[in-house]
């Protein structure tokens, strides 16, 4: 094989991963590693990749799935996501102290079912945990993308704070989340820079 060859070669194998179907046919599944949005677009400093030992652990908490658990009620537990080969960046918030997050992972569930989860869930018990319930206030929707706002409170005392927007192409979804305490507030310019950060996460997971 001459040397162009090969590296062309090369490039088509990295494009992609090798699964399994349920009927042993081998599929390909897209690579999101070339799909995470960079570290500099983060606008109150650069953002650090969660290390893939821990990687479980950090979708437990941006997706509210315990990982050895349910939630209360059981139907307001999402559907698993995998960690396998997920991206993760995490960066400082802004002014109200909190940090942003930027996850694309692969679901088994469609976006349809993500939003209905949403809609439904608006209350419910955090499994895993000794207290803490967690609020959803769907704030607008759009074709595969939805904005939202939660809260986690722990015997009726809020104690942290999510403005979150999701979107999903596909079974590969985003995860955009300014976390931050719940004695603070959200100002006008983190939220807009938030949502100028999905806007390019968008663009490099899906294009337009």
């Amino acid at each position: 094989m001459t040397g162009v060859k090969a590296v062309v070669a090369i490039a088509a194998i990295s494009l992609s991963v090798v699964a399994c179907s349920v009927d042993g046919d081998a599929v390909r599944v897209p690579d999101l590693t070339g799909r995470i949005v960079d570290a500099s677009a983060f606008p109150f400093g650069a953002a650090t990749p969660v290390p893939a030992a821990q990687t479980a652990n950090a979708l437990a908490d941006i997706t509210f799935t315990p990982l050895r658990a349910e939630n209360d009620p059981a139907d307001c537990t999402p559907a698993p996501v995998d960690a396998a080969d997920a991206q993760i960046r995490v960066g400082p918030g802004g002014a109200a102290g909190g940090t942003l997050t930027v996850a694309l992972t692969r679901t088994s569930d469609s976006f349809g079912d993500h939003l209905d989860l949403l809609r439904r869930c608006a209350d419910f018990a955090l499994g895993g945990t000794v207290g803490t319930r967690v609020s959803t206030d769907v704030l607008a929707t759009a074709d595969d993308t939805v904005e939202s706002a939660r809260t986690l409170s722990n015997g009726g005392t809020p104690y942290t704070r999510v403005y979150e927007l999701t979107a999903q192409r596909g079974h590969v979804r985003l995860y955009v989340q300014n976390r931050f305490p719940a004695t603070a507030q959200l100002g006008d310019a983190e939220r807009a820079a938030t949502r100028t950060l999905f806007d390019t996460a968008y663009d490099t997971a899906f294009g337009r």
